[in-house]
C-alpha cells in the first residue's frame, strides 16, 4: 500500500511540475498584437480625431516604425507590423473618411524602395505630412531566484509637425512573468 501512495505522490509532482506555468517572460506576437490594438484604439478615442469632422483640414500622419528601447530583440519587419496594425485597425478605419486623416509612411522610406513606379514618385512628391506618428516600446525586468518578470511599456506618440508640439500620447503596459528555468 505505501508503495502504491508513494507511486501516486511521484506521479503528482511529476506531473504538477510539468503544468503549463510560463517558462518565458519575452515578448511574443500576441503581445505585439494585443499592443497595436489598445493603440489603435487609444487613438481612436482620442480629442485629436474626435474633435476633427470630415470638413476639417486633411491631417496627413507619416507613420514611422517603433523605436525598440527593450531587452527583446524585434525585427525590423515587427516594428513596422505594429505601426501597420494601428494604422489599419478598424476603429482608426472608421475615422478615416470622417475625421479627414490619411497615414502615409515617411518620405525617407519611400525613397528607398526599389519598387516604386514613376506615379509612385510623382505621388511621394505631393504629400504633405501635418503631423507624425511614433512609437517607443521600453522594457525593466525583474529576475528573483528562478522567477523573472518583465514589465513592457509602449508609447505611441503623434506630433504636429508645423508647431514640433506633442498632439497626443497615448501608453500601453503589460508584464509578463516566468517561473522555473527557462531551459526546462
Amino acid at each position: 500500500m505505501r508503495l502504491v501512495l508513494l507511486a501516486t505522490a511521484l506521479v503528482t509532482v511529476c506531473l504538477g511540475g510539468c503544468a503549463g506555468t510560463p517558462r518565458s517572460s519575452r515578448l511574443s506576437v500576441s503581445d505585439i498584437e494585443a499592443t497595436a490594438q489598445d493603440l489603435a484604439a487609444k487613438l481612436s478615442a482620442s480629442d485629436l480625431l474626435m474633435s476633427r469632422t470630415a470638413d476639417s483640414e486633411r491631417m496627413t500622419v507619416a507613420i514611422n516604425k517603433v523605436e525598440n528601447l527593450t531587452t527583446d530583440v524585434i525585427p525590423e519587419s515587427d516594428q513596422w507590423y505594429i505601426m501597420a496594425r494601428v494604422r489599419d485597425a478598424q476603429s482608426i478605419q472608421a475615422l478615416r473618411s470622417l475625421r479627414n486623416v490619411v497615414f502615409v509612411i515617411p518620405q525617407d522610406f519611400f525613397r528607398g524602395s526599389t519598387t516604386q513606379n514613376e506615379f509612385d514618385k510623382e505621388f511621394a512628391s505631393g504629400r504633405r505630412p501635418s503631423h507624425e506618428m511614433s512609437a517607443t516600446f521600453r522594457s525593466a525586468t525583474r529576475a528573483a531566484g528562478l522567477d523573472r518578470t518583465d514589465a513592457y511599456m509602449c508609447e505611441l506618440r503623434v506630433t504636429d509637425l508645423k508647431t514640433r508640439e506633442l498632439a497626443w500620447t497615448g501608453i500601453v503596459e503589460f508584464k509578463k512573468v516566468a517561473f522555473g528555468k527557462a531551459y526546462d
